[in-house]
């Protein structure tokens, strides 16, 4: 065991540092698990360290007096300094029970040293890009997941049929080279030859039908992309024909999201796209994306992409010790000093939503929504929990918004509730961890009680929520809705996405609603006209509460260029590079 070990294991027994404590070497030995010879090489060890005072009783099993002189946080700092591997760093920190403040100074200790993404001089010439998070982001998988962070990091690892131009409102050629359709109910696409997957395997049109086929699957959380496919036919080796059960103007949209991703044949998340970027490693601590060589694109500049998880930084909450010498980071974090790093700013184009139940008796009720969503004032919420919870949202296209908010009228939501046919009843709150979800739960909960509203907020992991009859259980959801370059693609994630929230509280009238859109209407930009009024309505009659937008950063040193921030709030790294000398004449 290492010395630091053994410290820590009077520490754990002794409880307190700088303050004497009466032992023998017996009781010694037994906190350390070795004899007393050994007991008194390491009491020997801590001493010339300077970690302990010793005072040795006088006689065989006599009392000795110790006293423990440092204090352990510091110490494991210092200890972790000592790597010269971060990797290594974090294995040594990891092992211990440590405060979150502690955690907060070491990833400050752990990137001080770190310029242009450089660990160690042999990878001087190595263009990286090195930033720590708060959440492990272990399903990589357009199957299993539709969050924000998976989602902007599949978008790096997998490769679409199409993609959505958003500055020309259009789509253009990817993985398909050509595509074509008969009356938008027949679409064929014409793949690119020589294309790879990061395995080596060449794409083909069996792995574009496999790639679709295993979304019909009920459980995927883009199983609501294909139910309008009646069939996927393999034409020849680059050649893959979708038929539609009706008229479908948008499906491009659909083809380009993440759920059109293509993987390998038979492949189930396993990671393996055809994108710029390849995962090189994943746990629970770290993920690092290296670039793929045979992309079929453009070599993104940077070489690799590494993200270090701590719990600790969850919600924004960090201290004056994570500083300036930080080369990127995506938050806000407290106390922040900026004033060599440059910034780059969004208002998220998605907003933190609460849906109310259609098909529950208690919020079918107009009047009790409207108190709801009367006491919910989204600048109190922001200004009590701040973050980057940056400003009120009320509808799901922010273009769409009025300036005039009526809510926090805390005596009209008074008044609502009393002309509600609410007779104390316990709503449920159901939400999923992460995203400052928790905090924002509590902050509902507290304010309902506050106009006599009791509700009850239970909190998941995001994969076990999914699993739940959220239908028939939930009164109220509350999370992210996320936003897409496409404007059409977000009101369609957004309202029937397999995983998104307004989807489990939707009536089937609406639903219906919904669907005669697409047998309706043929043209893109009516589809979006009557997604936009379904909205508007949701939207009027509170069955969609609409809470803030978060403002998204991106904090880097001035020689990181083309630093631009997406739909999801994130940079996109085949855009980043390093001005290196840029940082040489500075």
């Amino acid at each position: 065991m290492k010395a630091i070990d053994h410290y820590y294991g009077l520490l754990q027994y002794l409880q307190e540092t700088r303050q004497p404590k009466q032992v023998t070497i017996e009781q010694l030995s037994s906190i350390l698990h070795c004899s007393n010879r050994n007991t008194k090489l390491i009491i020997a060890k801590l001493q010339k360290l300077g970690w302990i005072t010793w005072i040795p009783g006088r006689g065989r099993g006599d009392y000795s007096t110790i006293s423990l002189e440092v204090d352990f946080a510091p110490l494991v700092l210092s200890e972790a300094k000592k790597y010269s591997s971060i990797d290594d760093s974090i294995a040594f920190i990891q092992q211990y029970q440590l405060q979150d403040d502690v955690q907060r100074n070491y990833i400050y200790s752990l990137f001080s040293d770190l310029r242009q993404g450089e660990e160690t001089s042999k990878q001087i010439n190595k263009d990286r890009l090195l930033f720590p998070s708060y959440r492990p982001l272990l399903l990589l998988d357009p199957y299993f997941v539709n969050r924000r962070s998976e989602n902007h990091v599949m978008r790096h690892i997998y490769s679409s049929l199409v993609t959505y131009d958003e500055n020309r409102k259009s789509h253009k050629p990817h993985l398909a080279h050509h595509w074509s359709h008969q009356h938008f109910t027949e679409w064929t696409f014409y793949l690119r030859k020589d294309v790879h997957f990061h395995n080596g395997q060449e794409l083909t049109a069996a792995d574009v039908c496999y790639s679709f086929e295993r979304h019909r699957h009920p459980q995927s959380a883009y199983y609501w992309i294909t139910r309008c496919i009646r069939s996927i036919t393999i034409l020849d080796r680059y050649t893959v024909r979708f038929t539609l059960k009706q008229q479908a103007p948008f499906f491009l949209h659909l083809v380009a999201s993440l759920g059109g991703s293509i993987v390998p044949d038979g492949f189930m998340n396993q990671f393996v796209g055809s994108g710029p970027f390849q995962v090189q490693e994943q746990s629970n601590h770290k993920l690092t994306l290296v670039t793929f060589p045979s992309y079929f694109g453009l070599r993104p500049l940077l070489d690799e992409v590494t993200m270090y998880f701590f719990p600790a930084l969850y919600d924004n909450q960090l201290q004056d010790s994570f500083t300036e010498s930080v080369n990127f980071h995506h938050y806000p974090y407290s106390n922040q000093k900026t004033a060599e790093l440059s910034q780059d700013t969004v208002i998220d184009k998605g907003s933190k939503l609460l849906t109310l139940n259609m098909n529950k008796n208690l919020t079918s009720d107009p009047c009790l929504r409207k108190a709801i969503f009367l006491a919910l004032h989204p600048k109190k919420l922001i200004n009590d929990l701040q973050g980057n919870r940056f400003t009120p949202a009320s509808r799901m296209d922010s273009q769409l918004e009025g300036h005039h908010d009526t809510r926090s009228e805390t005596d009209a939501a008074s008044y609502y509730v009393k002309q509600s046919g609410y007779n104390g009843e316990v709503l449920t709150l159901y939400t999923y961890t992460g995203a400052g979800n928790e905090l924002d739960g509590k902050w509902i909960q507290k304010t309902l009680a506050k106009i006599g509203i009791h509700c009850s907020l239970y909190v998941y992991p995001y994969e076990e929520l999914q699993k739940l009859p959220l239908q028939d259980e939930a009164d109220l959801l509350l999370g992210e809705q996320l936003a897409d370059e496409s404007l059409i693609y977000t009101y369609l994630s957004s309202l029937i996405g397999s995983h998104s929230l307004a989807s489990y509280h939707l009536s089937k009238r609406v639903l219906q609603q919904i669907d005669s859109v697409f047998i309706e209407k043929q043209k893109e930009w009516e589809c979006l006209q009557a997604l936009e009024q379904i909205e508007e309505e949701l939207s009027r009659s509170h069955h969609l509460i609409y809470l803030y937008r978060l403002q998204q950063f991106a904090i880097h040193e001035e020689h990181l260029e083309n630093v631009q921030l997406n739909a999801l709030g994130w940079v996109d790294y085949t855009k980043l590079w390093y001005n290196r000398l840029a940082n040489t004449l500075k």
